[in-house]
Protein backbone atom coordinates (compact mmCIF):
# COMPACT_ATOMS: atom_id res chain seq x y z
CA UNK A 1 0.00 0.00 0.00
CA UNK A 2 1.31 3.77 -0.87
CA UNK A 3 2.32 5.74 2.08
CA UNK A 4 -0.95 7.60 3.01
CA UNK A 5 -1.65 10.94 2.66
CA UNK A 6 -3.52 12.91 5.90
CA UNK A 7 -6.51 14.77 4.68
CA UNK A 8 -5.74 17.55 7.09
CA UNK A 9 -2.56 19.04 9.29
CA UNK A 10 -2.59 20.79 12.13
CA UNK A 11 -0.46 21.88 14.99
CA UNK A 12 -1.61 21.05 18.41
CA UNK A 13 0.75 22.41 21.07
CA UNK A 14 3.31 22.49 19.13
CA UNK A 15 2.58 18.51 17.93
CA UNK A 16 1.91 18.11 13.99
CA UNK A 17 -1.38 16.66 13.70
CA UNK A 18 -2.26 14.50 11.15
CA UNK A 19 -5.76 13.76 10.28
CA UNK A 20 -6.90 10.32 8.62
CA UNK A 21 -9.71 9.20 10.18
CA UNK A 22 -10.65 5.70 9.66
CA UNK A 23 -14.56 6.67 9.99
CA UNK A 24 -13.48 8.05 6.15
CA UNK A 25 -11.12 5.71 5.10
CA UNK A 26 -12.40 2.20 5.48
CA UNK A 27 -11.36 0.66 2.27
CA UNK A 28 -10.78 -3.18 3.81
CA UNK A 29 -13.74 -3.09 5.69
CA UNK A 30 -12.12 -3.25 8.80
CA UNK A 31 -14.59 -3.95 12.45
CA UNK A 32 -14.63 -0.36 13.87
CA UNK A 33 -15.93 1.24 17.28
CA UNK A 34 -19.67 2.04 17.30
CA UNK A 35 -19.94 4.15 20.77
CA UNK A 36 -20.20 7.61 20.89
CA UNK A 37 -17.89 9.73 23.09
CA UNK A 38 -19.92 12.98 22.65
CA UNK A 39 -19.95 14.70 25.78
CA UNK A 40 -19.03 11.91 27.63
CA UNK A 41 -15.08 11.90 27.72
CA UNK A 42 -13.20 11.65 31.02
CA UNK A 43 -9.88 11.56 30.58
CA UNK A 44 -6.86 10.54 28.20
CA UNK A 45 -5.12 7.00 28.30
CA UNK A 46 -1.56 6.92 27.69
CA UNK A 47 -0.31 3.59 25.57
CA UNK A 48 3.50 2.29 24.40
CA UNK A 49 3.86 0.23 21.45
CA UNK A 50 7.09 -0.41 20.07
CA UNK A 51 9.24 1.61 17.81
CA UNK A 52 9.72 0.26 13.98
CA UNK A 53 12.13 0.88 11.66
CA UNK A 54 10.43 2.50 8.39
CA UNK A 55 11.38 4.05 4.73
CA UNK A 56 12.08 7.25 3.75
CA UNK A 57 9.19 9.78 3.57
CA UNK A 58 7.18 8.48 6.40
CA UNK A 59 7.37 7.90 10.11
CA UNK A 60 6.52 5.12 12.48
CA UNK A 61 3.22 6.64 13.26
CA UNK A 62 1.99 6.93 9.71
CA UNK A 63 2.84 3.07 8.92
CA UNK A 64 1.15 2.51 12.38
CA UNK A 65 -1.85 4.19 10.64
CA UNK A 66 -1.20 2.42 7.17
CA UNK A 67 -0.91 -1.13 9.42
CA UNK A 68 -4.34 -0.49 11.03
CA UNK A 69 -6.06 0.53 7.92
CA UNK A 70 -4.68 -3.02 6.15
CA UNK A 71 -6.39 -4.63 9.19
CA UNK A 72 -3.08 -5.98 10.52
CA UNK A 73 -3.69 -4.31 14.14
CA UNK A 74 -6.34 -6.60 14.92
CA UNK A 75 -8.57 -5.29 16.82
CA UNK A 76 -6.56 -2.22 18.20
CA UNK A 77 -8.09 0.86 17.20
CA UNK A 78 -6.60 3.99 18.81
CA UNK A 79 -7.18 7.97 18.58
CA UNK A 80 -3.92 8.92 18.29
CA UNK A 81 -0.34 7.44 17.13
CA UNK A 82 2.76 9.44 18.16
CA UNK A 83 6.31 9.32 17.24
CA UNK A 84 9.19 11.20 17.46
CA UNK A 85 8.24 13.78 14.26
CA UNK A 86 4.69 13.70 14.37
CA UNK A 87 1.09 12.27 15.47
CA UNK A 88 -1.49 10.58 13.56
CA UNK A 89 -4.92 10.91 14.40
CA UNK A 90 -6.96 7.55 13.34
CA UNK A 91 -10.62 8.13 15.33
CA UNK A 92 -12.70 11.49 15.65
CA UNK A 93 -12.80 12.40 19.84
CA UNK A 94 -16.61 11.81 19.69
CA UNK A 95 -15.87 8.01 18.87
CA UNK A 96 -14.58 5.16 21.59
CA UNK A 97 -11.91 3.18 20.64
CA UNK A 98 -10.72 -0.13 20.77
CA UNK A 99 -7.46 -0.07 23.08
CA UNK A 100 -7.95 -0.32 27.39
CA UNK A 101 -8.85 -4.31 27.23
CA UNK A 102 -11.96 -3.33 29.32
CA UNK A 103 -14.68 -4.33 26.97
CA UNK A 104 -17.48 -1.84 27.59
CA UNK A 105 -15.69 0.01 30.78
CA UNK A 106 -14.50 3.57 30.93
CA UNK A 107 -11.27 3.03 29.06
CA UNK A 108 -12.67 2.36 26.20
CA UNK A 109 -15.81 4.06 25.66
CA UNK A 110 -14.80 7.35 27.45
CA UNK A 111 -11.24 7.97 27.18
CA UNK A 112 -9.08 9.50 24.17
CA UNK A 113 -5.99 6.75 23.82
CA UNK A 114 -3.09 7.93 23.03
CA UNK A 115 -0.25 5.60 21.18
CA UNK A 116 3.55 6.67 22.08
CA UNK A 117 5.96 4.77 19.98
CA UNK A 118 9.11 3.80 21.49
CA UNK A 119 11.70 1.50 22.26
CA UNK A 120 13.27 0.01 25.89
CA UNK A 121 16.30 2.14 24.50
CA UNK A 122 14.68 5.16 26.08
CA UNK A 123 17.21 7.57 23.68
CA UNK A 124 16.97 10.78 22.12
CA UNK A 125 14.45 9.70 19.86
CA UNK A 126 12.11 7.59 22.33
CA UNK A 127 12.30 10.69 24.46
CA UNK A 128 10.81 12.91 21.74
CA UNK A 129 8.85 10.68 20.82
CA UNK A 130 7.30 10.73 24.90
CA UNK A 131 7.65 14.74 24.98
CA UNK A 132 5.25 14.86 22.07
CA UNK A 133 2.96 12.42 23.65
CA UNK A 134 3.24 14.56 27.12
CA UNK A 135 2.56 17.76 24.50
CA UNK A 136 -0.58 15.95 23.34
CA UNK A 137 -1.76 15.09 25.89
CA UNK A 138 -1.58 18.35 27.94
CA UNK A 139 -3.48 20.05 24.67
CA UNK A 140 -6.35 17.32 25.28
CA UNK A 141 -6.60 16.97 28.84
CA UNK A 142 -7.03 21.26 28.77
CA UNK A 143 -9.58 21.07 25.48
CA UNK A 144 -11.90 19.38 27.65
CA UNK A 145 -11.18 21.08 30.45
CA UNK A 146 -9.81 18.12 32.79
CA UNK A 147 -6.85 18.23 35.01
CA UNK A 148 -3.79 16.10 35.63
CA UNK A 149 -5.65 13.69 37.64
CA UNK A 150 -7.65 12.47 34.35
CA UNK A 151 -3.99 11.13 32.69
CA UNK A 152 -4.80 7.28 32.82
CA UNK A 153 -2.34 4.51 31.93
CA UNK A 154 -3.21 1.67 30.23
CA UNK A 155 -2.86 -0.65 33.18
CA UNK A 156 -5.24 1.07 35.33
CA UNK A 157 -8.64 0.47 32.99
CA UNK A 158 -6.79 -3.21 33.51
CA UNK A 159 -6.97 -3.01 37.24
CA UNK A 160 -10.21 -1.40 37.33
CA UNK A 161 -11.21 -4.09 35.29
CA UNK A 162 -9.70 -7.01 37.96
CA UNK A 163 -11.63 -4.83 40.55
CA UNK A 164 -8.98 -3.64 42.60
CA UNK A 165 -8.98 -0.38 44.44
CA UNK A 166 -6.81 2.87 44.67
CA UNK A 167 -6.09 6.44 43.88
CA UNK A 168 -5.56 7.09 40.47
CA UNK A 169 -2.01 6.98 40.30
CA UNK A 170 -2.11 3.21 42.70
CA UNK A 171 -4.38 1.98 39.98
CA UNK A 172 -2.01 3.43 37.35
CA UNK A 173 1.34 1.96 38.10
CA UNK A 174 0.06 -1.17 40.37
CA UNK A 175 1.18 -4.50 39.15
CA UNK A 176 -1.28 -6.04 36.45
CA UNK A 177 -0.33 -9.54 35.34
CA UNK A 178 -2.31 -9.23 32.08
CA UNK A 179 0.27 -5.92 30.59
CA UNK A 180 2.26 -3.30 32.15
CA UNK A 181 1.48 -0.32 30.11
CA UNK A 182 2.67 2.04 28.38
CA UNK A 183 6.01 -0.36 29.31
CA UNK A 184 8.61 2.82 28.59
CA UNK A 185 6.93 5.33 30.32
CA UNK A 186 5.71 3.72 33.08
CA UNK A 187 9.23 3.14 35.11
CA UNK A 188 9.22 7.03 35.41
CA UNK A 189 5.74 7.40 34.82
CA UNK A 190 5.36 10.45 37.56
CA UNK A 191 8.42 12.23 35.73
CA UNK A 192 6.07 12.11 32.34
CA UNK A 193 2.83 13.24 35.12
CA UNK A 194 5.10 16.24 35.73
CA UNK A 195 5.89 16.91 31.82
CA UNK A 196 2.15 16.81 31.19
CA UNK A 197 1.15 19.32 33.93
CA UNK A 198 3.75 21.97 33.17
CA UNK A 199 2.41 21.70 29.11
CA UNK A 200 -0.62 22.35 31.26
CA UNK A 201 0.57 25.14 33.04
CA UNK A 202 2.12 26.95 29.60
CA UNK A 203 -1.60 26.64 28.28
CA UNK A 204 -0.24 26.32 24.96
CA UNK A 205 -3.03 24.05 23.59
CA UNK A 206 -3.89 26.09 20.79
CA UNK A 207 -4.82 24.44 17.31
CA UNK A 208 -3.07 26.34 14.69
CA UNK A 209 -1.77 26.52 11.08
CA UNK A 210 -4.52 24.10 9.35
CA UNK A 211 -4.56 23.26 5.88
CA UNK A 212 -7.55 22.22 5.54
CA UNK A 213 -10.69 24.20 6.11
CA UNK A 214 -12.97 23.47 9.22
CA UNK A 215 -16.46 21.86 7.79
CA UNK A 216 -19.43 21.28 9.65
CA UNK A 217 -20.96 18.30 8.65
CA UNK A 218 -24.66 17.39 9.13
CA UNK A 219 -25.31 13.66 10.35
CA UNK A 220 -27.77 11.63 13.04
CA UNK A 221 -23.87 10.38 14.40
CA UNK A 222 -20.13 10.94 13.30
CA UNK A 223 -19.85 7.49 12.79
CA UNK A 224 -22.73 7.54 10.03
CA UNK A 225 -21.30 9.06 7.08
CA UNK A 226 -23.87 8.04 5.03
CA UNK A 227 -26.44 9.75 7.15
CA UNK A 228 -24.47 13.44 6.05
CA UNK A 229 -27.24 16.01 4.42
CA UNK A 230 -24.33 18.14 4.08
CA UNK A 231 -21.42 19.96 4.60
CA UNK A 232 -20.90 23.91 5.26
CA UNK A 233 -18.10 26.47 6.40
CA UNK A 234 -20.57 28.28 8.19
CA UNK A 235 -22.00 26.92 11.41
CA UNK A 236 -24.98 28.94 11.70
CA UNK A 237 -25.54 27.17 7.85
CA UNK A 238 -25.15 23.88 8.89
CA UNK A 239 -27.40 24.48 12.09
CA UNK A 240 -30.19 25.62 9.68
CA UNK A 241 -29.61 22.35 7.40
CA UNK A 242 -30.02 20.11 10.74
CA UNK A 243 -33.21 18.40 10.93
CA UNK A 244 -34.71 17.13 13.87
CA UNK A 245 -32.63 13.47 14.86
CA UNK A 246 -29.66 15.44 13.66
CA UNK A 247 -26.48 16.96 14.76
CA UNK A 248 -23.90 19.64 13.51
CA UNK A 249 -20.08 17.83 13.94
CA UNK A 250 -16.92 20.19 13.82
CA UNK A 251 -14.23 18.63 11.71
CA UNK A 252 -12.94 16.22 14.78
CA UNK A 253 -16.08 14.99 15.16
CA UNK A 254 -17.11 16.60 18.31
CA UNK A 255 -21.14 17.54 18.29
CA UNK A 256 -21.40 20.99 18.42
CA UNK A 257 -25.42 21.66 18.02
CA UNK A 258 -27.57 19.13 17.93
CA UNK A 259 -31.49 19.27 16.93
CA UNK A 260 -33.87 18.62 19.58
CA UNK A 261 -36.87 19.70 18.00
CA UNK A 262 -39.32 16.37 18.64
CA UNK A 263 -38.32 16.93 22.73
CA UNK A 264 -41.41 19.36 24.13
CA UNK A 265 -41.46 20.62 28.23
CA UNK A 266 -42.64 17.80 30.47
CA UNK A 267 -42.43 14.78 28.01
CA UNK A 268 -41.64 11.81 29.25
CA UNK A 269 -38.94 9.79 28.40
CA UNK A 270 -37.27 5.86 29.26
CA UNK A 271 -34.05 6.67 30.30
CA UNK A 272 -31.95 3.77 29.30
CA UNK A 273 -30.17 1.49 32.24
CA UNK A 274 -26.91 3.11 33.30
CA UNK A 275 -27.45 6.07 31.67
CA UNK A 276 -24.83 8.87 32.91
CA UNK A 277 -26.24 11.92 34.87
CA UNK A 278 -23.89 15.15 34.69
CA UNK A 279 -24.66 18.12 36.72
CA UNK A 280 -23.92 20.36 33.69
CA UNK A 281 -24.43 21.14 29.78
CA UNK A 282 -20.39 20.86 29.82
CA UNK A 283 -19.07 19.13 32.71
CA UNK A 284 -17.20 15.87 31.72
CA UNK A 285 -17.81 14.13 35.22
CA UNK A 286 -20.60 11.91 35.87
CA UNK A 287 -22.75 12.77 38.91
CA UNK A 288 -24.50 8.91 38.96
CA UNK A 289 -25.89 6.41 36.67
CA UNK A 290 -29.46 6.36 36.56
CA UNK A 291 -32.66 4.35 34.75
CA UNK A 292 -36.35 4.70 34.44
CA UNK A 293 -38.70 7.22 34.24
CA UNK A 294 -38.50 10.83 33.94
CA UNK A 295 -39.90 14.05 32.36
CA UNK A 296 -38.21 17.06 30.47
CA UNK A 297 -37.93 19.67 32.37
CA UNK A 298 -38.10 22.33 29.79
CA UNK A 299 -37.40 20.20 26.39
CA UNK A 300 -34.77 22.78 25.62
CA UNK A 301 -31.31 21.33 23.93
CA UNK A 302 -28.34 22.12 25.93
CA UNK A 303 -24.42 21.80 24.65
CA UNK A 304 -23.32 18.06 23.84
CA UNK A 305 -27.23 17.19 23.27
CA UNK A 306 -28.32 17.41 26.71
CA UNK A 307 -31.28 17.76 28.19
CA UNK A 308 -32.55 18.77 31.83
CA UNK A 309 -34.49 15.42 33.38
CA UNK A 310 -36.92 15.69 36.49
CA UNK A 311 -38.60 13.07 38.05
CA UNK A 312 -42.15 14.09 38.57
CA UNK A 313 -44.11 16.49 35.72
CA UNK A 314 -45.85 18.80 37.92
CA UNK A 315 -41.74 19.50 38.45
CA UNK A 316 -40.91 20.73 34.76
CA UNK A 317 -39.80 24.52 34.08
CA UNK A 318 -41.25 25.46 38.42
CA UNK A 319 -38.09 27.13 40.15
CA UNK A 320 -35.71 27.14 41.60
CA UNK A 321 -34.30 25.37 38.87
CA UNK A 322 -31.88 23.25 41.26
CA UNK A 323 -34.31 21.95 43.56
CA UNK A 324 -36.04 20.70 40.73
CA UNK A 325 -34.17 19.53 37.78
CA UNK A 326 -32.60 15.90 38.41
CA UNK A 327 -29.57 16.56 36.23
CA UNK A 328 -28.55 16.45 32.27
CA UNK A 329 -28.54 13.31 30.48
CA UNK A 330 -27.71 13.13 26.49
CA UNK A 331 -30.92 12.61 24.38
CA UNK A 332 -29.56 9.64 22.78
CA UNK A 333 -29.97 7.50 26.14
CA UNK A 334 -33.86 8.45 25.66
CA UNK A 335 -35.47 4.79 25.01
CA UNK A 336 -39.52 4.74 24.20
CA UNK A 337 -40.71 8.54 23.88
CA UNK A 338 -44.02 9.31 25.75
Amino acid sequence: MTILRPDATTTLNGVKINEYLLTKHNPNHIDMPSVSMAGKIIGVTVHNTDWITVASGTTPAEQYTRATVNNNMKDVRVHYYVDNVCAWQNLPHSLSGWHAADGSGNGNRRTIAIECIMSSAYNSTDKKSEDNAAKLAAALLKQYGLNISHLYTHTHWLNVRDGRNGTVDQLNTMYNRYKMCPAYILPHWAEFKKKVQSYLNAGTSTISAPSAKQLYRVRKSWADAKSQLGAYSSLENAKKACKVGYSVFDANGNAVYTNGGKFTKGQKVAIRANTPLFASAETTSVTRRISGTYYLYDGIACKNGRYRITTKPEFCGKAPVGQYVTGYVSWDNFGVIG
